[in-house]
């Protein structure tokens, strides 16, 4: 029987789509249950934020092509309630393929963890602009979760039903509907692999900016031992007395503040060079204090910080930008073997050569391998949330 075909660059959206949403749903699956003090849930849940936006951006384009271009008509042996159920059911799939991933768009940019997205850790993604006045930001992640989660469910059940009719068509119909989207030239095949393989590819730049080698802190910002400052190829000079690096946290749902005592900042800064600016922390983990000796004696070992093995934490600029009423610095933090991208929030005072910089960043402690054992969380009730905080006053270079 000869079958009207779908035109190649349909066929190339549709099965490009159709296996990234598979390895979503299998993916979602997977680091869903995997525990928060796995070293890997982080990593995957960046990976399936980067192919999220992929299928949004390809659903899009698939969608704008549609609307452009009349598909193939189903075989006149088709009754007429099955090509309306078609149809719904493909435009259907258009309607989840674009408001699933929105939906977890939203979610992480409400969330009061406010972890920088990046496409394959490369391409800075902006939060949604629209939730800026949210006040319980917890709340509203919740109920986008859950709305993503459920999206993420419809979309399997069409997919099934999607499946058996396009077996049925195969098996029972024998009507040649199947081959009308099967790819059958050797340019469609190109082109799916020609997607995967840029995915691909940026999955893997994304792995490997990620490792425990990637943007790597210079060597000028090392940490002393004994808390004296470093000379500094900056042009501000940090003054470590009045200056303070802290951190808070909830254990048995009481809060706890504690700070570093030794850490070097090497800054360099001009409101009017952004491009030329930077700025690299390099803390002394051993150094880290809350007044709680039982605490104080359990955060330098292995399970924690490892000081041992790894005696230094460093945090090391990408970008700093202008928010209007304050700034933004966009980094990577390592700590132990683990980096992961940190974006600080700060303000910024100048008065002549002196100047106060003041902020922090949310942090998961899981995603820097700080008490990985899932004991710390159920039995010992440390919260995942850890805020640093920092005041640095420095006095400008002639």
């Amino acid at each position: 029987m000869s079958v009207e075909r779908y035109n190649s660059v349909a066929v190339v959206l549709h099965w490009a789509i159709a296996i990234l949403i598979i390895g979503q749903i299998a993916g979602g699956f997977y680091m869903h249950n995997l525990p928060n003090s796995s070293p890997i849930k982080f990593d995957l849940y960046q990976l399936h934020k980067s192919f999220g936006l992929s299928v949004l951006a390809l659903s899009l384009a698939r969608l704008g092509w549609r609307l452009a271009h009349r598909p193939p008509a189903l075989p006149a042996s088709v009754p007429g309630w099955q090509q309306l159920a078609a149809r719904a059911t493909h435009w259907a799939f258009y309607a989840l393929m674009i408001l699933t991933p929105l939906a977890g768009w939203a979610m992480v940019s409400v969330s009061p963890v406010d972890i920088p997205t990046k496409l394959f850790g490369i391409i800075p993604v902006p939060h949604l602009p629209f939730f800026e006045g949210v006040s319980d930001r917890e709340a509203a992640e919740e109920s986008f979760k859950e709305r993503h989660e459920f999206l993420a469910k419809l979309i399997i059940g069409l997919l099934v039903l999607h499946v058996a009719a396009a077996l049925k068509h195969v098996f029972v119909d024998k009507d040649g509907v199947m081959k009308s989207m099967t790819p059958a030239r050797a340019g469609q095949w190109i082109g799916i692999g020609a997607i995967f393989a840029a995915l691909g590819a940026g999955g893997l730049m994304y792995l490997t900016a990620s490792g425990p080698q990637a943007n790597a802190a210079p060597s000028s910002a090392s940490a002393q031992n004994d808390g004296a400052p470093v000379a500094q190829s900056g042009n501000w000079v940090v003054d470590y007395d009045a200056s303070t690096l802290s951190f808070s946290g909830s254990e048995k749902g009481n809060g706890f503040t504690g700070q570093f005592n030794d850490f070097t900042a090497d800054i360099t800064f001009d409101p009017e060079d952004f491009e030329g600016s930077s700025i690299v922390v390099t803390v002394a983990t051993a150094s880290a204090s809350t007044g709680d000796s039982l605490r104080d004696s359990t955060i330098p070992g292995e399970e924690w910080f490892n000081v041992e093995s790894h005696p230094t934490a460093v945090f090391s600029t990408s970008s700093i930008r202008d928010q209007g009423d304050g700034y933004q610095a966009d980094g990577a933090l390592k700590i132990k073997d683990f980096q992961r991208p940190v974006t600080l929030a700060f303000d910024l005072s100048i008065d002549g050569e002196k100047a106060v910089a003041t902020g922090g960043a949310d942090l998961i402690r899981t995603e820097f391998g700080l008490g990985q054992n899932d004991a710390w969380l159920d039995e010992e009730g440390v919260a995942l949330e850890v805020r640093v905080e920092f005041e640095i006053h420095a006095t400008k270079q002639n």
